[in-house]
């Protein structure tokens, strides 16, 4: 708890002084402890509702969210006497989302940073950590009538032991494309991320740790209720040339309260579609209950 903590105060300094600013085995699976988009308004599109706005990675208005996360694992062979590793058995993981106004610590653009950290226990249960923490600050410079460009580094914070995640920090980039079709009803895009980092804290060497595309869709329903694709980042690991592709769906519903804000809650179901050739840990099950919350502006 004390590391989540000096973390939280670590990262949150940076967003504002600084301008524009699993184990190794599991390092493979870093895809799998990603969480939903971040909630807020989506700035300069048409009025999709909030169903559809609260699920934008480009938020532009002050969010947290709670999330929690259950896992199954394939334990198929991935070489002839080796089982496939099973990674964590679940997370609690936190997001807070803090919007910049274009002008701020002198960007022409509007930035949105967010941070991201999770508790997790490892196999076997009974041990629980400080996972891989993760801040990205993303710039927005190119906008339009119905959807947006944003561009930025990511960071990832060392976990509190290889039981729980890398225990490495690493950097990098993120980057986010947005379009609303369907006069604001369906919100499409993808967001992408890659870091760098050493394998070990004693060594020189610095690898690419697995390329991710998160492809969005999220599709307004009726009575404040939508569906969407959910948490499903495609992996590729670079080093072993192989792709993690998930396939996931998520209901959920918004609530708006009398004070401007909007209640955001939803559950998700995950598996991995394509994971025979990959040699790290691969989820045959995930579900994820989520509630967060986007202040008023």
């Amino acid at each position: 708890m004390k590391k989540h903590l000096i973390k939280v105060i670590v990262v949150t300094g940076v967003m504002f002084m600084v301008p524009q600013a699993y184990a190794e085995v599991q390092d493979s699976t870093v895809p799998q402890a990603y969480e939903d988009m971040p909630d807020g308004m989506i700035p300069e599109a048409p009025a999709g509702g909030e169903e559809v706005n609260t699920n934008d990675p480009t938020a532009a208005a002050i969010s947290v969210s709670f999330g929690w996360e259950f896992y199954n694992w394939h334990q198929d062979e991935i070489a002839p006497g080796k089982t496939r590793p099973q990674g964590n058995d679940n997370n609690f993981n936190t997001r807070f989302v803090i919007p910049m106004a274009a002008g701020t610590l002198g960007s022409p653009w509007p930035i949105i940073n967010r941070f991201t950290f999770a508790n997790v226990e490892a196999p076997g249960g009974g041990t629980s950590g400080s996972g891989n923490a993760e801040f990205i600050s993303l710039f927005v410079p190119w906008t339009w009538k119905t959807g947006k460009i944003g561009i930025g580094p990511a960071i990832n914070l060392p976990a509190d032991d290889k039981q729980f995640g890398a225990d490495v920090w690493r950097y990098g980039l993120a980057a986010v494309f947005l379009e609303n079709s369907f006069e604001g009803r369906l919100m499409w895009g993808a967001l992408l991320r890659q870091v760098w980092g050493k394998t070990d804290p004693n060594s020189d060497s610095y690898i690419a740790s697995a390329f991710v595309f998160q492809p969005i869709a999220v599709y307004k329903l009726d009575e404040s209720w939508y569906v969407s694709n959910g948490e499903s980042p495609i992996a590729y690991h670079w080093q072993d040339k192989e792709f993690l592709v998930p396939l996931g769906i998520r209901l959920g519903k918004t609530i708006p309260d009398d004070k401007g804000g909007i209640w955001n809650a939803y559950a998700e179901y995950r598996t991995n579609v394509v994971y025979k050739d990959w040699q790290g840990a691969a989820a045959s099950d995930i579900i994820r209950i989520n509630v967060s919350y986007t202040f008023g502006n």
